[in-house]
């Protein structure tokens, strides 16, 4: 069975903001690629949250982009 990318999740943070998963809006891959780039190049501190059914791909680029990731928590 082959996963469809695009029902994966993604949530971005600024980590210096008090806020939490819950508040964030959940968007698409590309959303959150470019915003969390977008952040990270004005030197804010990014934190992406995302799903289980991310792929490998996905997260590698977002560690290739210096970019930090985690599963977002369930429930």
């Amino acid at each position: 069975m082959t996963r469809d990318i695009r029902s994966s999740t993604f949530y971005v943070l600024e980590q210096h903001e008090p806020s939490s998963p819950t508040d964030a809006i959940p968007v698409s891959f590309e959303q959150a690629f470019e915003e969390a780039k977008k952040l990270t190049a004005t030197g804010r501190a990014v934190h992406v949250l995302y799903t289980d059914d991310a792929t490998q791909m996905q997260l590698t680029r977002f560690a290739e982009a210096g970019i930090r990731t985690s599963l977002a928590p369930q429930g």
